[in-house]
C-alpha cells in the first residue's frame, strides 16, 4: 500500500471504506485490506494485480479501501457483499468528494 497525497487520496468515482469504526476505534485484523482488495486480484505469472474495481491507501495511517462505484453495476454482488462487510464492522463508507472535502475542512481547522 502506498500513502497518498491529499490532493489525491481517491478518485470522484470512488467510494473509500475506512479502517475505522464509526465509533472511532482502528478496525483489526491489520491486514483486512489486503484480504478485501484480494477478493477480486489475479494471480499471473507469479504476481498478484488488484483488480480496477478494489484499492488499497493508506491515508494518515489509517488503511482503506478504494472501491469503484462502476463495481456496483458491473459486479452488484460483490459490491454488496462489501457495503455489508462495512456495515457488519461499523466502518465508515465515504463518498471520495466528501473524503476529499472532509481532508480540506481538516487542514483548515489545524
Amino acid at each position: 500500500m502506498m500513502e497518498n497525497d491529499d490532493n489525491e487520496i481517491c478518485y470522484l468515482d470512488e467510494l473509500i471504506i475506512a479502517g475505522v469504526t464509526t465509533d472511532g476505534n482502528k478496525f483489526r485484523p491489520s491486514d483486512w485490506v489486503d484480504r478485501v482488495c484480494g477478493m477480486l486480484a489475479v494471480f499471473d505469472q507469479q504476481k498478484v494485480s488488484y483488480s480496477p474495481f478494489l484499492r488499497p491507501l493508506v491515508y494518515k495511517n489509517m488503511n482503506c479501501v478504494a472501491v469503484r462505484k462502476e463495481l456496483e453495476k458491473k459486479r452488484p454482488s460483490v459490491f454488496n457483499f462489501l457495503m455489508q462487510f462495512a456495515a457488519d464492522n461499523r466502518l465508515m463508507v465515504v463518498d471520495c468528494a466528501k473524503f476529499k472535502q472532509q481532508i480540506l475542512q481538516n487542514k483548515q481547522s489545524t
